[in-house]
């Protein structure tokens, strides 16, 4: 009777520990390409925004949210330099996944209007700033590394998206072609 209680207990055990480790496979299986400090920073900042109801608006306020005032050049190259940290690409891909239906489209072109307007609005410095950092080594590994990742997102995500990149890429030659 002894004997037949231990081999229950430990297969139980084995059992308990056989889930954990599968969970902690899935999990990592599915979310060891975010990290969690940057994930977390766009999440909080796309809940922050939800309720509002212009596009344009909500996109402005969810920069502010996760850079800060748009304001401040710095910021606004931050948050147009992060349209190609990877691991960024993959938290908006996450988020358009799960926002409302009805937004997406919006919130793309609200997102490639923004671009557009960052683009017309550089000064000559902030202008000369972007090119050196786009064309240092670091900053065509950058895009390297974003236009790879891009790459592997689902083609219909990537038709969606569309006018983000295009936006992006558009900002990237007026830039190189002003040296």
């Amino acid at each position: 009777m002894k004997s037949r209680k231990l081999k229950l207990l430990r297969w139980v055990c084995m059992s308990i520990v056989a889930v954990f480790a599968l969970a902690g496979f899935l999990w990592m299986r599915v979310f060891h390409h975010y990290p969690p400090a940057e994930l977390m920073k766009d999440i909080r900042a796309g809940i922050a925004v939800r309720e509002i109801k212009d596009p344009d608006e909500r996109f402005k306020k969810y920069l502010e949210q996760r850079y800060g005032s748009m304001s401040d050049a710095a910021n606004r190259q931050k948050a147009f330099l992060d349209f190609f940290n990877t691991d960024h690409i993959r938290a908006l891909q996450l988020m358009v996944k799960h926002s409302p239906e009805g937004q997406r489209q919006a919130n793309i072109k609200a997102t490639a209007d923004w671009i557009a307007k960052y683009r017309t609005s550089l000064t000559t410095s902030e202008s000369t700033a972007l090119r050196a950092q786009l064309q240092s080594d670091a900053g065509k590994a950058m895009l390297k590394q974003a236009t790879a990742q891009y790459n592997t997102q689902d083609v219909y995500y990537r038709g969606s998206t569309a006018p983000v990149i295009s936006e992006l890429l558009t900002t990237i030659h007026e830039i190189q072609k002003a040296h």
